[in-house]
């Protein structure tokens, strides 16, 4: 086991007070696919997060055995369903099934919703894990950070 992650303990609501810890999680994940500095730069204000929009949205973390947060995901509303709006795990914790635990909570939790599609955009370097855990390709839309980057769409049909 990598020194300081522990193994996964559960999966919980996200805090307001948990916003700040939740978006470095999310600039590290983002980090850990090799992106340089300037284009991470600009990605800090579309992965922060805050406790407004925790108010608003559900957040759900992914907690390890000490109480180290492991990775989270929100939902936003989409048209077609409900969208993922954020999926991370922490870099050190990648590999050891906590995004397919936070993937299978979100499912549940979209279906609890009553929601028959959810919908991600993701990054292109996680794209093979959406297709891992079911999701269909759906597409390509621009990135809010480079509009001339496009970033696959994947639907998950919960009905």
């Amino acid at each position: 086991m990598k020194s300081g992650i522990g193994t996964l303990a559960s999966i919980r609501r996200a805090r307001p007070w948990e916003a700040a810890a939740l978006s470095e999680i999310a600039l590290a994940a983002k980090a850990h696919w090799g992106y340089p500095a300037s284009f991470m730069a600009r990605c800090r204000m579309a992965l922060a997060i805050d406790p407004a929009m925790m108010a608003n949205r559900t957040f759900r973390l992914a907690e390890g055995g000490s109480g180290e947060i492991l990775g989270f995901y929100g939902f936003e509303p989409e048209s077609e369903g409900i969208g993922l709006s954020h999926f991370f795990v922490a870099p050190a914790a990648i590999g050891r099934g906590v995004g397919r635990a936070l993937w299978a909570d979100a499912v549940a939790r979209a279906k609890l919703l009553r929601q028959r599609r959810m919908i991600v955009v993701s990054d292109p370097n996680a794209a093979g894990f959406y297709a891992r855990m079911g999701a269909r390709p759906a597409g390509a839309r621009p990135s809010e950070i480079d509009p001339g980057r496009a970033l696959p769409v994947f639907c998950l049909d919960l009905g």
